[in-house]
C-alpha cells in the first residue's frame, strides 16, 4: 500500500480536474479529498480509513465509487448525510460551494458512514452508462438503410442505452440553432448535443425495427426496486439535475418496453473472455437482420483495452453470414491525442460480404452533449449513400 496514498491522490485530482466544467460539487469534493490524502496516511482517520476501503480496487473507481456512495446517502435522506445535501441540487440542497463548513459537512458524512461507503466502495459496479450514450448506434444506423436491426450492448449497466430509440436527441450546431437534427420517438426535449463541424445528415430519421435488445454486463444492473434505481442514479454528479431527470426518462422508457414483444434481455459476462458465449448463445440464432454491436466507456474496465473484444468478434463474423457493424465510444489507446482531455474516440467497424472497414467518426465527450466530427464523417455517409444506389 505504500504508494497508494500517492495513486489515490492523484486519481481524485484527475477527477477533479475532469469534472471541472461539468459538475463543480464533484471537482471540489474530489479536491477536498485529494488535498487530506495529499497530507499522507498515520496522520487522518479519514485517510486511513479510505485508504483501507479503496486497497481491493482499482485505484481509477475509488473517487466515482465514494462520490456515488455519498449520493446514494443524500438521495435516501440518510440522517447523517443531510448537512452534506445541502450542496446537493439533486436533493434540493442550495448551499453554495464557498461555504465554510463543506469540507465539515463531507468529513463528518464520509466517517459517520465509513462502515457503508466502505461496503460500496467494495462490491459496488461503477455505473457509466450515460443515458446519452445511445446516439453511439442510434445515429450511424439511420444511414445504413437497414430495415431491421438487432442490438447488442456490452457493458449494458441497466441497458438504458438500448432504448436510444426511444428517447429524443436534438443535435446543433455549436451554441445556436442552425443545422438542426431531430432523432428518436422521445418527447422533446431529452438530449441537446452540440456539434463542431459540418453536420452531413442521414437521408431518413427512420428508425430500423429493432427485434433483439440485449445487453451483457459483468454485473448487469436489473432495476427492479426503487432502491436499485435510486442507486443508479447516485452515479449521476449531484448537480447534474438536468441528467438526474434525462436518467429517470430513460427508466421509464425501459420498464415500458418491459411487456413489448422486444423488452431489454441482460445477461452476466465477465468481458471479453465471455463474449463468444454471448454470441453464441444469444445471438448466433438471430440472423435475419444485421447484428449492431455497441458500447461505451468498457474499455477502461478491461485488461487488454478491448483487443480480445476484436478478436471475438472477427471470429464470429467469419461463421456468419449477416453482417455486423460495431460501434464504439472509448478511449484512443492508440492514435492521436484527443482535442480535449477525457474525450472519447467514436469508431466504427463493418464486416459485410467478406469484408472489413473501419471508420473513425468523431471525437466526443464521454456525456455525449458534445461532438466534433471526423472526415470519416463524410465518408461514412458517403459509402451507405453509394451502398444504396440502384
Amino acid at each position: 500500500m505504500d504508494d497508494l496514498p500517492f495513486r489515490l491522490a492523484r486519481r481524485f485530482r484527475r477527477q477533479q480536474e475532469f469534472a471541472a466544467a461539468s459538475s463543480p460539487l464533484s471537482a471540489r469534493l474530489c479536491g477536498l479529498i485529494a488535498d487530506w490524502l495529499g497530507a499522507g496516511c498515520g496522520k487522518d482517520p479519514l485517510v486511513d480509513w479510505l485508504l483501507a476501503a479503496a486497497h481491493p480496487r482499482a485505484s481509477f473507481e475509488v473517487p466515482l465509487l465514494l462520490l456515488a456512495g455519498l449520493h446514494r446517502d443524500v438521495l435516501a435522506g440518510v440522517a447523517d448525510a443531510r448537512p452534506l445535501g445541502r450542496y446537493f441540487p439533486s436533493a434540493g440542497g442550495t448551499l453554495a460551494l464557498d461555504a465554510d463548513d463543506l469540507a465539515a459537512s463531507l468529513r463528518q458524512a464520509i466517517l459517520a458512514r465509513r462502515e457503508a461507503l466502505a461496503e460500496f466502495i467494495a462490491h459496488a459496479t461503477v455505473q457509466t452508462n450515460e443515458t446519452a450514450r445511445g446516439l453511439c448506434w442510434l445515429l450511424p444506423v439511420l444511414f445504413t438503410g437497414w430495415p431491421a436491426i438487432h442490438l447488442l450492448d456490452l457493458g449494458a449497466s441497466a441497458g438504458l442505452n438500448l432504448v436510444a430509440d426511444q428517447r429524443h436527441y436534438r443535435l446543433l450546431h455549436g451554441e445556436g440553432n442552425e443545422g438542426v437534427l431531430e432523432l428518436g420517438c422521445g418527447i422533446p426535449p431529452q438530449f441537446v448535443v452540440h456539434i463542431e463541424g459540418p453536420l452531413v445528415a442521414p437521408t431518413t430519421t427512420a428508425i430500423p425495427t429493432i427485434r433483439s435488445r440485449i445487453g451483457c454486463d459483468l454485473a448487469p444492473f436489473i432495476l427492479r426496486s426503487r432502491r436499485e434505481e435510486q442507486t443508479l442514479a447516485a452515479f449521476v454528479w449531484g448537480d447534474q439535475s438536468e441528467r438526474l431527470a434525462r436518467l429517470r426518462q430513460g427508466i421509464a422508457a425501459l420498464h415500458q418496453l418491459d411487456e413489448s414483444p422486444v423488452p431489454v434481455r441482460l445477461h452476466q459476462a465477465d468481458l471479453p473472455d465471455a463474449l463468444p458465449h454471448i454470441l453464441a448463445r444469444h445471438i448466433g440464432p438471430l440472423d435475419d437482420a444485421p447484428l449492431v454491436v455497441f458500447n461505451t466507456y468498457l474499455t477502461t474496465y478491461l485488461r487488454d483495452k478491448g483487443t480480445a473484444l476484436r478478436l471475438h468478434l472477427a471470429d464470429w463474423v467469419r461463421q456468419h453470414p449477416q453482417p455486423v457493424l460495431w460501434l464504439q465510444w472509448e478511449p484512443p489507446w492508440q492514435g492521436p491525442e484527443p482535442p480535449r482531455f477525457g474525450w472519447l474516440y467514436w469508431t466504427a467497424d463493418l464486416w459485410s460480404n467478406g469484408r472489413h472497414r473501419r471508420w473513425h467518426l468523431a471525437w466526443t465527450h464521454p456525456h455525449g452533449n458534445q461532438l466534433q466530427w471526423l472526415p470519416d464523417w463524410q465518408a461514412w455517409a458517403n459509402f451507405w449513400r453509394q451502398q444504396q444506389e440502384p
